[in-house]
């Protein structure tokens, strides 16, 4: 595989295998990047700066719309490649490669509204006789590191907002699914980014990610992954800003006036969906014990018709996880749950690289699946009495990214929405939900800043204030 880094093409003995997630088949390698390839592609981005300052808004406009319409151009080849590295399932990498798409021409029109503002600086005495304006500049090299279960639509919300704001970039795509990916960052070279201007790093995260961090070239680290390398990037990072999305463990709350049918369906698309590796993944459904036996029945029902197998089949719904060890993971937390006492509805066991859908019920808040995020296809019922009650419980955890409840009670939906500590809260929706132009984060250990459109571009660029004196004009 080639990879544009520093403005040309590694050539590096050492490289690592990429695997197809279904068969174990190689189907790729792709360099094995050091620290030192890093350092190389931080000072070709930094030294690219100017030519990237320099490049007027309407031609990153038109560079972006074009790598929009080349994603698209190759849609069939990089599904084939997504469905490969990453075990998606066809209809998931079609929806993967519309999404990071439209993502970027989303982006290509921020290049309008990098704006700013004038302001009344003769509101304070010191003021008088002043004017002042403040717009924004790019912030500068943007470090972009990304997870495997989107690989596209990660990347879009990166570069697109990186390259938008007129910054250079350094983008390290997770180790397990470099290839589509890297497909990608050359679509941004040949609609016409400066070569210099993006550079590719592949291989292990724990170096580059952690040369990427310390480097004081970076200004900006975007990084969308687990919360124990998060935190490594952080203490490795200095003073730079730091925009971070670190996972969750969502919760949908079902009340007893919800459609007991639409709810089920949907909270079963929303827990089983990428195989369950989804920050936005339904692991916790709290149900309200008036409906509890006919939702679960309801949900057990539209689950039972999911189906198993071969990604590249259009019938199947699951597919294989990311690596036999990430579903030997999900397989420890099942096996916690019920040592602790839960009761196991279906599903449960693990084949490979396959991991069956999950529900588990009566599991006890001590579990890990009660607290930490599981990344797999398990979700786990909890029946509750009042929604102060399921609020409660939906706050007893340390991640804060989604929520959501189902009801159409004004009062009900009020109380969520003034006591649910998440970034988001979806009323009749559920956290899978999410529409690229939102702001995108959340609250506590579950990250740090916002993506989407303008709030993506504010992290990547920094206000400049201008001041005139205007007794300097005195006769």
């Amino acid at each position: 595989m080639r990879v544009p880094f520093a403005g040309g093409y590694a050539v590096k003995q050492a490289t690592f295998n990429v695997y197809d997630k279904f068969t174990g088949e190689i189907i790729d390698s792709a360099p094995l990047m050091t620290e030192t390839d890093a350092e190389q592609a931080i000072e070709t981005a930094y030294d690219s700066l100017d030519t990237m300052y320099k490049m007027p808004a309407y031609q990153r406009r038109e560079a972006l719309e074009g790598v929009a319409r080349m994603i698209n151009s190759k849609r069939r080849e990089l599904v084939d490649v997504l469905v490969a590295e990453s075990g998606m399932t066809l209809k998931q990498a079609e929806f993967e490669v519309t999404r990071a798409s439209n993502i970027i021409r989303l982006y290509s029109t921020e290049t309008i509204h990098l704006n700013g503002e004038t302001m009344t600086l003769d509101a304070d005495p010191r003021g008088r006789n002043r004017k002042g304006y403040w717009y924004r500049v790019p912030a500068g090299v943007i470090g972009a590191i990304s997870a495997f279960n989107n690989p596209l639509v990660l990347l879009a919300h990166k570069l697109g907002p990186a390259f938008a704001a007129g910054n250079s970039a350094v983008f390290k795509p997770a180790s397990l699914t470099p290839i589509a990916a890297s497909k990608v960052c050359e679509l941004f070279i040949e609609a016409g980014i400066p070569a210099t201007a993006l550079s590719v790093l592949t291989g292990r995260g724990e170096d580059l990610g952690t040369a990427l961090a310390r480097s004081s070239r970076i200004r900006v680290i975007s990084f969308t992954g687990g919360r124990e390398t998060g935190e490594r990037l952080i203490r490795a990072a200095g003073v730079k800003r730091m925009v971070m999305e670190l996972g969750s463990n969502c919760p949908n709350i079902v009340c007893s006036d919800a459609h007991t049918e639409t709810t089920a369906k949907t909270l079963v698309d929303a827990a089983y969906s990428y195989q369950g590796q989804n920050c936005l993944h339904a692991q916790r459904i709290l149900v309200q014990e008036s409906v509890y036996d006919e939702f679960k029945s309801a949900f057990v029902n539209q689950a039972s018709k999911l189906r198993l197998g071969d990604p590249r089949s259009p019938t199947t719904d699951i597919g294989p996880m990311i690596s036999e060890a990430s579903a030997k993971r999900v397989e420890e937390f099942v096996v916690d749950a019920i040592r602790l006492g839960a009761t196991l509805l279906f599903g449960g066991h693990r084949s490979g690289v396959f991991f069956e859908p999950t529900l588990l019920e009566n599991v006890p808040p001590t579990a890990r699946i009660s607290c930490e995020e599981v990344f797999g296809p398990v979700s786990v019922l909890i029946k509750f009495s009042s929604v102060k009650q399921a609020v409660q419980i939906a706050n007893e955890t340390n991640y804060g990214l989604q929520a959501a409840i189902f009801t159409n009670d004004s009062a009900n939906q009020a109380y969520a929405l003034r006591n649910l500590n998440f970034g988001t809260v979806m009323i009749n929706e559920s956290t899978d939900f999410r529409v690229d132009m939102m702001p995108f984060g959340g609250f506590k250990e579950s990250g740090l800043g916002r993506e989407g459109l303008r709030h993506a571009i504010e992290n990547m660029s920094e206000v400049k204030t201008v001041v005139y004196n205007l007794d300097s004009e005195k006769e």
